[in-house]
């Protein structure tokens, strides 16, 4: 009977464990869904883009000429970057005639990315998720300190 009893403890106290540890992993989450509601919300408030540009340190912003592949409907780059000239495909979202707007890595220049921007939201919206995040952490707020 004994043994029966120091079994059952000890499954209690994974359970404790598992229980906690899936608890911080919800509570995580959920902070991670406020905290992007509220980016969205302000940023579209300021009429700015949802996601931001890569960094000017780790990235060069050129413009470089295009020609489109017959093969592929990427389109092919050509670009200088420290009196070097590079090549490169991308997709194509910011080409405009023959020219594009790419960034390059300064550290390795033969690796190119696109900056796509996400267009703001309404400002309906914006306002909405500012008021339903702060709601939520008001409450949240309630719970953990009252």
């Amino acid at each position: 009977m004994k043994e029966l009893e120091d079994y059952i403890k000890e499954i209690d106290g994974i359970q404790d464990i598992c229980g906690l540890i899936i608890t911080l992993i919800v509570l995580i989450c959920f902070n991670v869904f406020l905290f992007k509601m509220l980016w969205f919300g302000f940023r579209s408030i300021f009429n700015k883009t949802l996601n931001l540009p890569p960094s000017r340190r780790k990235w060069f912003r050129t413009r470089a000429d295009v020609v489109q592949n017959e093969d592929t409907e990427l389109y092919q780059t050509r670009y200088y970057y420290d009196n070097v000239e590079y090549s490169a495909e991308i997709d194509g979202f910011t080409v405009y005639g023959n020219k594009a707007m790419i960034y390059v890595s300064r550290k390795d220049p033969t690796v190119v990315k696109e900056f796509i921007p996400k267009p703001a939201l309404s400002k309906e919206a914006a306002f909405s998720c500012i008021f339903i995040a702060s709601l939520i952490i008001l409450i949240e707020s309630m719970l953990f300190f009252g």
